[in-house]
């Protein structure tokens, strides 16, 4: 039987074993035929590409507005503090009402702490600093908002593009076992050799894979 193929091999590691046994089914007289069982397997790792090309991307793009957002965040309310510090003592009640520590220091807080406060300002009406400073101050919270909510959507597409990979690997896997059991039984009808149907499959790994690096039994002593 050819070997079962695991979702922690790579696509590429897929498609190897997948022109492999295409090319070597070509080149067998008595298994040209049976070619066009393994027409669109080569479809499934492209799809399953596909995939995870979109997964990458999602994570990517929510990282980086996530950055940005946040670093214009950061910007907002450290200009914000600068002005009102013209206004009033860092140790006035109206202070430690928008910055409980340095600015330099507040703006280290968790993303979703520092929206959370940054919104809770924007309720506060009468204060001429904020007011100068609201319009920014809702644009990037909202936008560093829109970039959390979009770093929790991509979790979802890492998610099914796993799924994707596990269910390739099961399907192939499936799919060269049929035709392992089809060139069984050719052999049997033709008179020919008990190995012949396993020749049409690779017995190595890709390099780097998982299943290529593992450890082998420890040899007796």
């Amino acid at each position: 039987m050819p070997r079962k193929l695991s979702s922690d091999e790579t696509l590429d590691t897929f498609e190897d074993e997948i022109l492999y046994t295409r090319a070597a089914i070509e080149a067998d007289e008595d298994a040209a035929d049976l070619l066009t069982d393994t027409d669109d397997w080569l479809a499934l790792v492209d799809a399953q590409r596909a995939r995870d090309r979109s997964a990458r991307i999602a994570e990517t793009s929510a990282s980086a507005q996530r950055a940005v957002a946040n670093g214009r965040l950061d910007d907002a309310c450290i200009r914000f503090a600068k002005q009102l510090a013209l206004d009033v003592p860092t140790s006035s009640p109206r202070w430690k009402r928008f910055f409980s520590r340095a600015p330099s220091q507040w703006v280290m807080q968790r993303l979703v702490s520092q929206i959370a406060a940054v919104r809770g300002w924007l309720t506060i009406e009468g204060d001429a600093a904020l007011d100068a400073h609201r319009a920014v101050l809702t644009r990037w919270s909202d936008a560093a908002q829109a970039a959390l909510d979009r770093t929790a959507a991509s979790a979802q597409v890492r998610g099914a593009a796993k799924i994707g990979r596990e269910e390739l690997a099961d399907d192939l896997t499936r799919e060269r076992d049929g035709l392992h059991a089809a060139l069984t039984a050719r052999a049997t009808e033709r008179g020919l050799p008990r190995e012949w149907a396993a020749r049409f499959f690779r017995t190595e790994t890709r390099r780097g894979d998982r299943d290529a690096d593992a450890p082998g039994p420890t040899p007796a002593p």
